[in-house]
Order: structure tokens, then C-alpha cells, then sequence
């Protein structure tokens, strides 16, 4: 499996965790995603929704001017285990091509044994995010 860089040393860091040090990164992750751009929160309306999550999650796709993009998401701060997926996900593919994020696996999570730590309902919300980032990585091929 070829994963861009920094989403593969996200994968093996929580590899190699016990769940207790999961969770605690999962939670620092979720602090470290940024609020979203004041242009967007104008814009909030042009943000898709991932209705694969139980908590509601919004994001948008910036295509910057290499061709790579980036991610935003609106997720309640009450929700810190999603916020801390997105995080990941946002931490590990911004700025990539869409043909990187394209050949991200659907499971490219197993080796983290995130399953330890969340739910199965968490999980598949992180299929789902992953899964809309990758439709916007279409889009952006097709408006290349």
C-alpha cells in the first residue's frame, strides 16, 4: 500500500500505540484541527455534508494552484473522536494530488487498530470522510 508520506508515519505511529496513548492522540488531534476559514463560514452553504457520520461533519476542498488540496471541515467541538478522524485524514492528506488521495485504500486504517479505542459506528464514519475526500479528489480532476 502507497500512502503520501505524512499519512503513512500517522499510520505507523498509532500502529505501534496502546489504546490509552490512542486516545489521548486521537483527542490532540481533534484540538489541532483548525477552525474554519472565515471565507468559508460566509460560504458555509457550498460545504458537503457526510452523511456516513452520526455526528454532522461538513467539508470543502480547496484546489490550490500546484494542483493539490486542501481540506476544511466544520465538525462540533462537543464530537472529539470525529474531529480527531478528520484531523488525521486533513494532517495526513492536505496538499496532496488527487491522484494520492485516489489511491488511498478504503482501509488503509487497519494497521492503526483504531478499533481498539472507538466504536464501529467511529469507523465507519472515518470510511465516510475518507470517501468524500476522495469524490472531491474526482472533482478536481475534472476541473483540472
Amino acid at each position: 500500500m502507497s500512502l503520501p508520506p505524512k499519512l503513512q508515519a500517522i499510520v505507523d505511529d498509532f500502529a505501534g500505540m496502546s489504546r490509552e496513548d490512542k486516545i489521548e492522540t486521537l483527542i490532540g488531534y481533534s484540538e489541532s484541527l483548525p477552525p474554519l476559514p472565515d471565507w468559508l463560514k460566509e460560504q458555509r452553504q457550498k460545504m458537503e455534508p457526510v452523511p456516513e457520520c452520526m455526528t454532522p461533519v461538513f467539508l470543502f476542498s480547496e484546489k490550490q494552484p500546484d494542483g493539490g488540496l486542501i481540506f476544511h471541515f466544520d465538525i462540533p467541538r462537543e464530537a472529539p473522536t470525529v474531529r480527531g478522524l478528520a484531523a488525521i485524514l486533513a494532517s495526513g492528506l492536505n496538499g496532496s494530488k488527487p491522484e494520492q488521495i485516489l489511491a488511498v485504500p478504503a482501509d488503509f486504517y487497519l494497521p492503526m487498530k483504531l478499533e481498539d479505542a472507538i466504536s464501529q459506528q467511529r469507523m465507519n464514519g472515518f470510511s465516510g470522510i475518507l470517501a468524500h475526500m476522495r469524490q472531491a479528489a474526482v472533482k478536481a480532476l475534472g476541473n483540472a
